[in-house]
């Protein structure tokens, strides 16, 4: 699926900057909500009852006002690729989904 530009925006791609995460973290204030993405890999040696450890990938802050914006868009996309390639299981989605 080819990336969505924001309505009425000129997108430069002067960088080639990507990120891989599999952890998020949420963290918000009163005018702004903060994401930390990082990465967990399996321990080396696997420890039983041993968390492995989460290296930050990028921090991304905004206002509470585009964070709600941006719901609607991310739902929009991930029916868009249900639709199309079936329903992703995603564990903890009903328990922390605020109809």
């Amino acid at each position: 699926m080819p990336p969505q530009p924001s309505a009425g925006a000129a997108w430069e791609d002067q960088s080639q900057n990507l990120a891989y995460a599999n952890a998020v973290t949420i963290n918000g204030g009163p005018f702004d909500i903060t994401l930390v993405f990082g990465r967990q890999d399996a321990p080396i040696p696997a420890q039983p009852g041993s968390p492995a450890p989460v290296r930050e990938v990028v921090r991304v802050s905004m206002s509470w006002a585009h964070a709600k914006s941006m719901i609607p868009l991310l739902a929009r996309v991930v029916a868009q690729y249900e639709e199309r390639f079936g329903e992703i299981p995603a564990p903890g989605f009903n328990e922390n989904w605020k109809a």
